[in-house]
């Protein structure tokens, strides 16, 4: 078992949610007590499980000796107790921690001070007056942080209806975020810019939820937790008259099985009007399936297949003899005989790259996706399919081990192979794989580096289901 830096904690710990395949790899690691109890905290913070993570917090503070544990611990304390009106406790802690600022190393600062500052924004009116002073500036090297700031700034904003300077804070915050990258902050500030600004400049509000749209399907995919960013983008689409307005209501009545849905959602995706642009986007994109063959066909269909929450029924037919046949003339036959069909034909020939987007947002080019557009959900989430299978070896076998695959199987599988891809960064920790999952990452030519990140993105339980599926790929 491995003693792990907190220094390199920090560095990982600053990415909230978002560290969770190198957090579960280092409980699998380490016997470190107070160690494994911050560690669960966040993990219980994470799941909204707020009185399992106070106690896993109360724990670290009552076993631990080191100070850095100490305070991130307290931090966590104090979060939760604001949020649960617990006032006198919650001040009596920040008493607390701001009696050890002095003596925390500017690592542990950089996550401390801007959480405080932004409490103090945010419970302003509860706090105790000149209780927190700020021992360093050392944390303004933190994009991570800057962002943070940026969104307490632009809260300033909001109070005094000023709702364009504080859209551009939120851009400015986001802009930040995204050079960390901290996906909850890239979204969180879009989702608020898009939010705030809607009703006062619904174009401006259209270029956020655009690119909040993007995102969502990048990074993200416990989506029922993520409700409100969907109804922030729904009520941009709408008062827009915007053609997405159909599929982000399609997504979100795809996940009326864990929320209750409103009835705003119950949009007709095969209404008039969206078949026409169904059809019209058909049409363009015939004229560009030579690009899309030169992509290699077959793994931009297995992209856009296992991008879909809901799999199109059409795929349990001879569709896969189709596919690597590469007949362009059967292919737009077949593809053309409905509207299932085409919306399909249409997402494997999308090709939007964020680069655009976020181009859009700082340019402010509001009309750019007017007659072009597809899901930006779906498109995020097959450009990360793309970008992992880029280089494939055995890439009939593998399609073929997929479509095999259950239903079940399918729905684990088609995360595993995103967070492989979107969990990529520059960790100051890096997981390891040995036995089936190198020997996968072998055969179908995927850095070991990404199957680890997808592995550990998964609870124990699920990776023991994720094995099977990987034992699935090796046979011959």
């Amino acid at each position: 078992m491995k003693h792990y830096s907190l220094n390199k904690l920090i560095d990982i710990i600053e990415y909230g949610a978002f560290s969770k395949p190198i957090v579960n790899y280092i409980l699998t690691n380490t016997e470190d007590e107070d160690l494994v109890y911050y560690l669960l905290c966040l993990k219980s913070i994470w799941k909204n499980k707020h009185r399992e993570a106070f106690k896993y917090a109360d724990l670290v503070t009552t076993t631990t000796t080191t100070t850095i544990l100490n305070e991130l611990a307290t931090l966590e304390k104090i979060s939760i107790l604001f949020n649960n009106n617990k006032i006198k406790k919650a001040n009596i802690e920040l008493s607390k921690i701001k009696n050890n600022i002095q003596s925390l190393n500017k690592k542990a600062r950089k996550i401390i001070i801007p959480a405080l500052r932004f409490m103090e924004i945010r419970f302003s009116n509860l706090i105790d007056e000149n209780l927190v002073r700020y021992w360093s500036e050392e944390y303004e090297s933190s994009y991570a942080q800057k962002s943070l700031l940026k969104y307490s700034e632009a809260r300033k904003y909001l109070n005094n209806k000023d709702f364009h300077k504080a859209f551009d804070l939120f851009i400015e915050g986001f802009n930040f975020a995204k050079r960390f990258p901290h996906p909850t902050m890239i979204c969180s500030g879009l989702n608020n810019a898009a939010w705030w600004i809607r009703e006062v400049d619904k174009k401006k509000a259209l270029i956020a939820a655009d690119l909040l749209e993007y995102y969502i399907g990048y990074y993200f995919e416990d989506l029922f937790k993520i409700y409100n960013w969907f109804d922030t983008i729904f009520d941009v689409f709408f008062i827009n008259n915007y053609i997405g307005l159909y599929e982000i209501s399609r997504i979100v009545n795809e996940l009326k099985n864990n929320i209750n849905v409103d009835n705003k959602f119950n949009k007709d995706f095969y209404d008039r009007s969206n078949k026409k642009h169904i059809s019209f986007l058909f049409k363009n994109n015939i004229n560009q399936i030579m690009t899309i063959f030169d992509l290699n066909f077959p793994i931009v269909f297995l992209a856009t297949y296992s991008s879909l929450i809901e799999k199109p029924y059409f795929t349990k037919s001879r569709i896969l003899k189709l596919i690597f046949e590469r007949d362009k003339d059967k292919i737009i036959k077949f593809f053309s005989s409905n509207y299932e069909k085409m919306y399909f034909f249409n997402l494997m020939l999308s090709n939007f790259q964020e680069e655009n987007l976020i181009n859009n947002i700082n340019n402010k080019n509001y009309d750019f996706l007017k007659s072009t557009r597809s899901s930006l959900f779906y498109i995020a989430r097959k450009n990360l399919i793309l970008k992992l299978l880029k280089n494939i070896r055995n890439k009939k076998e593998f399609i073929v081990h997929y479509f095999n695959l259950s239903d079940s199987e399918k729905n684990i599988f088609d995360i595993f192979l995103r967070n492989c891809v979107r969990y990529d960064i520059k960790w100051p920790i890096i997981p390891k794989v040995d036995g089936n999952l190198k020997s996968f990452a072998l055969k179908y030519n995927i850095t070991q580096k990404r199957v680890a990140l997808g592995y550990y993105s998964f609870e124990d339980n699920e990776r023991l289901f994720l094995d099977s599926i990987i034992e699935k790929f090796l046979k011959i």
